[in-house]
């Protein structure tokens, strides 16, 4: 996962990219190159874009258009008027907010969005035949017993895997393997969870496409 700002104040910026570097999320600005003609690409995995309620986005690019692919938009204003946020909701945007932003304020606020309401289009991963696992922003390896895990838990998409038996087809404490593909979804920014369910075993909030090595 990855934040988008377009158009920023100065202010705006630094308490942005603050909060994104206590979160882990990677900040990416990509206004000037998008003023000189330059398309503005966005990944799959995008979380949230902080657009400026002064500059418009690129055309044919819309707030409307980032909300169509699940990510969040959130509008920054300067001394608005409940006009102002009424107009930002009604182009598309999810939230809007007023400057100054402060950036314990946006730390709390992207770590709800990162671990309680990562759009469906973040949780989505690729886990190729060497047990590579990738995100449009990054990739990481797993250990033999990890990639069975998780191909275990991702051909069970949404059906709980009881512990007895991923503790068969992987060949390790399940809790323990769990633990660390949690850790290697942050590693890749995905939105991917696994849930531990009480007594009954574990569950994958997410996608595994499976991919074979050329």
């Amino acid at each position: 996962m990855y934040i988008l700002a377009w158009a920023l104040t100065e202010d705006a910026l630094a308490s942005l990219r603050e909060a994104c570097d206590r979160t882990g999320l990677p900040l990416e600005c990509p206004s000037a190159d998008a003023e000189l003609g330059e398309p503005l690409v966005l990944r799959e995995d995008l979380l949230g874009a902080f657009v400026s309620s002064t500059t418009p986005l690129p055309a044919p690019l819309s707030a409307e258009d980032i909300s169509r692919t699940g990510a969040y938009v959130v509008s920054v204003h300067h001394a608005p008027t409940p006009g102002d946020m009424l107009t930002a909701f009604h182009s598309g945007s999810s939230f809007a907010m007023s400057e100054p932003l402060g950036a314990s304020r946006l730390t709390s606020f992207l770590t709800y969005l990162r671990d309680v309401a990562a759009p469906q289009s973040t949780q989505v991963l690729d886990l190729d035949s060497s047990d590579v696992l990738a995100t449009p922003s990054a990739t990481v390896q797993l250990s033999p017993a990890e990639g069975k895990a998780l191909r275990a838990l991702s051909t069970r998409r949404a059906v709980i895997v009881p512990r007895p038996e991923l503790m068969r087809l992987a060949g390790e404490d399940p809790r323990d393997l769990v633990q660390a593909l949690q850790k290697r979804f942050r590693e890749v920014g995905s939105g991917a969870q696994i849930l531990k369910v009480p007594h009954m075993g574990f569950r994958l909030v997410g996608e595994v496409r499976l991919k074979s090595n050329p």
